[in-house]
């Protein structure tokens, strides 16, 4: 595997620990809303990025929130 793709792939990896290790949802939902609005200024920067990760996005779906 391509170093850049290994690296991409740790960074995703430890934002979605950090992720679900936030228990208070208006944090989470602050986040969530900081990163669509980053991935929107993005946008025309990696038109058909989206399209690509798709499948990556549909994978992670089974990943469980954490209940307070």
């Amino acid at each position: 595997m391509d170093d850049d793709v290994e690296a991409d792939m740790r960074q995703e990896l430890r934002l979605i620990r950090i992720f679900v290790g936030i228990t208070d949802p208006r944090k989470r939902q602050r986040i969530l809303e900081l990163a669509e609005r980053l991935a929107d200024e993005a946008a025309p920067d990696a038109e058909g990025l989206a399209a690509a990760n798709l499948s990556t996005v549909e994978g992670c779906r089974d990943v469980p929130d954490r209940i307070e």
